[in-house]
């Protein structure tokens, strides 16, 4: 509506007192927001309404500081096309961040952007095995005692035998593994490693890089190490 129309405004009316106030639609009045009919009744209005034309004379200084500006240029189309690929590559793994939310007790978005550390693989650290780099994760506060990384293994990786005191869960994002017992553990698939368990990792599949993250739960109070050698990826 048209600000504070009076009943003959409403009704489509002449000029005559056809608009008792138009402080509602100044906007419109000041950025030709107004069909021509509308506008033709609140320059009469204002021709009657010394009031109505004090404020609208005021309000347009300020409105023309204000107005809508021209949109930016179109960066140069190469530009552009770095700057898609590189969001392309910090969001790629994006569907993975509430799983990884889940495991670590943190909110999806925080997870999200520390899965956009898998773009980044070459900055990271060497892990604790020939093959393979890591970056730990830093749970939420109701997951203090779960230890948390993102790793990557290289084709040539593999992990040995090893035992687990507590739960343990490897999240693949990218590549696939052979498990010790023959399965292929693949993209968007877990292998879940119960605590007091012993397994290796003796195939990276694929020729690429396995990008994974893996969560171990605290040891259990009276686990028992079953003779397998101590965890290797601490």
């Amino acid at each position: 509506m048209l600000i504070r129309q009076d009943a003959a405004f409403a009704r489509g009316a002449g000029t005559d007192n056809a608009m008792a106030h138009i402080i509602d639609r100044l906007h419109e009045l000041l950025f030709n927001g107004l069909s021509s009919p509308e506008r033709a009744l609140a320059e009469a209005h204002l021709l009657e309404c010394a009031e109505c034309a004090c404020l609208v004379k005021g309000l347009a200084s300020t409105g023309a500081e204000v107005e809508p500006s021209a949109p930016p240029p179109r960066p140069p189309p190469r530009l552009r096309a770095r700057l898609l690929l590189a969001v392309d590559q910090l969001e790629r793994f994006e569907l993975f961040a509430p799983r990884v939310a889940a495991l670590i007790g943190v909110s999806a978005n925080d997870a999200r952007r520390a899965l956009h550390a898998l773009s980044e693989v070459g900055q990271w650290p060497s892990g604790p095995l020939p093959g393979m780099r890591a970056l730990p994760l830093t749970p939420g506060p109701g997951r203090a005692g779960t230890h948390a990384m993102l790793a990557c293994f290289a084709p040539d990786a593999m992990v040995p035998r090893h035992h687990h005191p507590g739960a343990e869960i490897i999240l693949v994002f990218q590549g696939a593994f052979q498990a010790d017992d023959g399965r292929i553990v693949r993209a968007g698939e877990e292998l879940h490693s119960p605590a007091g368990s012993a397994h290796s990792i003796p195939r990276i599949l694929g020729g690429v890089d396995c990008l994974c993250g893996i969560f171990r739960e605290p040891r259990i109070p009276g686990s028992r190490n079953p003779g397998a050698p101590a965890e290797v990826l601490q």
